[in-house]
């Protein structure tokens, strides 16, 4: 289980393209709704954003 909350933190960490997105958005204070996912279900949903 921590293997999995370690690779989390990874990828949120600052100075990757995720948490300089998540800085984005808090800064607009827009909100938004993010799904992360690789399968095609949800890639047909999803628009790819701006």
């Amino acid at each position: 289980m921590t293997e999995g909350i370690e690779e989390i933190l990874k990828l949120i960490a600052p100075g990757t393209p995720i948490r300089n997105g998540l800085e984005n958005i808090l800064n607009a204070k827009t909100g938004a709704l993010i799904a992360i996912a690789d399968n095609e279900e949800v890639l047909k949903l999803v628009d790819r954003g701006i």
